[in-house]
């Protein structure tokens, strides 16, 4: 069977592969705790479920236009005016199926064979594979500042050359949770403008901030208007992962462009999620500040915990719901027949010897980390960093591989 060389380029995603490897571990009833969950433990709010049943009674069942409905796409370009002051018009917005869908078809409706697409590290684990589907190419920039995870103005210039098309910015960031500043955005959006390249900004996780100072979108900068590509969606801040609504808000040409493709893939989203998703956008915004809370107040525990392990660094997260902890400098150990040489390794130590499940950082472009996500509850953090302490303190008896 000949497989066509995009499909065999493309690598699986690991926190796709994980999920398999824990529910096979958990049918052969192994005793495992996960960090590894991309998406809010909470239940979707009851409002917006019930207009989802409602919509069903209705026989709100049939297509609706592939960018999705009117009423939607104006909800979404009210909602960006009231909280960012950002004026968009609903032929300026594209309802997607899920806001990884719209980052796929930003990326596709810019880049051409050959293109450049700038992607800072650590990255989310699709952005590279998007890419390559696109017969692009990443540059990646390591950035210099590895106590905040974040580049800067001039490692973004420097990354940019005439094959560039498009900078990918995911703020905050999954998996470090960093989160840029006013300041710092603009002195990136100086050189975006500057040098005339696309950017796509990633806003998945912009309701879930924990800086006093709130959150600065990169829609509230008009200069580069004409060149962003803005993405966002329901999946994180209505706690509605699995009913698959985002969107891409992006100069009208670029919109006809995308809902063109969308046209020939998925046709238009679930019309039963578009209707849970209005009622999102035009309901009460309560259920945030209460998820907000709650992933805070993990945060300050998980974040203690790690810091208080031998020769673990982690940056405080910001925003999102993970951290990002350095562990290699625990690289080189041996215990029990495993030899600790990468963030894979690691991680299969932990998980096989521990019971504790947590992604490698390789698969965000950086293996000297990896990823935990307190997207859970307290007695499962608990849990899950007992054990990894107990991992770490049995390195410490570890001899050097």
């Amino acid at each position: 069977m000949i497989l066509a060389k995009r499909m065999v380029r493309m690598q699986e995603s690991q926190t796709v592969a994980l999920n398999s490897t824990l529910a096979r571990l958990k049918r052969e009833g192994k005793d495992v705790v996960a960090l590894g969950a991309g998406e809010p433990d909470f239940d979707t709010p009851g409002f917006i479920k019930e207009a989802a049943i409602e919509a069903i009674r209705q026989g709100y069942t049939k297509y609706t236009p592939a960018e999705g409905s009117m009423e939607l796409r104006e909800a979404i370009a009210a909602w960006l005016q009231a909280a960012y002051g950002a004026r968009y018009t609903a032929k300026e917005i594209v309802v997607t199926s899920g806001a990884k869908f719209a980052v796929f078809q930003a990326v596709l409706a810019v880049c051409d064979p050959g293109s450049e697409v700038v992607l800072p590290r650590p990255y989310w684990v699709s952005y590279p594979e998007m890419v390559q589907l696109a017969d692009a190419t990443c540059r990646f920039i390591d950035p210099a500042d590895r106590e905040h995870l974040k580049i800067s103005a001039a490692e973004l210039k420097a990354a940019i050359n005439q094959k560039t098309r498009l900078v990918i910015l995911n703020s905050p960031s999954n998996p470090s949770g960093a989160v840029y500043s006013r300041e710092e955005l603009a002195e990136l959006v100086q050189v975006i403008r500057d040098t005339g390249v696309y950017l796509l900004s990633d806003e998945i996780y912009d309701q879930i901030v924990f800086d006093e100072g709130g959150y600065t979108s990169l829609s509230q900068f008009p200069e580069i208007r004409s060149q962003l590509l803005l993405v966002n969606g329901v999946s994180k801040s209505c706690a509605m992962t699995g009913w698959r609504i985002g969107f891409l808000a992006a100069p009208e040409e670029i919109a006809k462009a995308v809902i063109k493709y969308q046209g020939h893939t998925t046709s238009n989203p679930a019309s039963i999620s578009q209707k849970a998703a209005l009622a999102g956008y035009l309901g009460s915004k309560d259920f945030i500040g209460e998820m907000r809370a709650a992933f805070l107040e993990r945060r300050d525990y998980v974040y203690k915990r790690l810091m208080a392990m031998p020769r673990i660094s982690c940056l405080l997260p910001q925003g999102a719901f993970y951290a990002f902890p350095d562990v290699s400098a625990w690289f080189g150990r041996e215990k029990n027949g495993f030899k600790i040489t990468d963030s894979v390794s690691f991680c299969q130590y932990l998980l096989q010897e521990f019971g504790v499940a947590i992604v490698p950082g390789v698969a965000f472009g950086m293996d000297t980390h990896v990823r935990l996500s307190y997207a859970t509850s307290m007695a499962v953090l608990e849990k899950a960093l007992d054990r990894i302490e107990s991992g770490i303190k049995s390195l410490e008896q570890a001899g050097m591989s």
